[in-house]
């Protein structure tokens, strides 16, 4: 997929009902309610899980 000629992929995930309620309540409190905003939620908690296991391979 290609959006605004970024190369883009898709993830489907299954995650238990209570994770992701907290998760949707956690993005629009602190983005709001816009379309979008959970793929930019979920993009920045992968790059944080990245760092984390990056740095603790050193």
């Amino acid at each position: 997929m290609r959006i605004s000629g970024v190369s883009m992929a898709r993830l489907d995930i299954i995650l238990p009902d209570d994770l992701e309620k907290e998760f949707r309540n956690e993005v629009f409190r602190a983005y709001g309610m816009k379309k979008g905003n959970i793929s930019l939620a979920i993009e920045s908690a992968i790059k944080l899980w990245l760092e984390k296991q990056q740095r603790s391979r050193k």
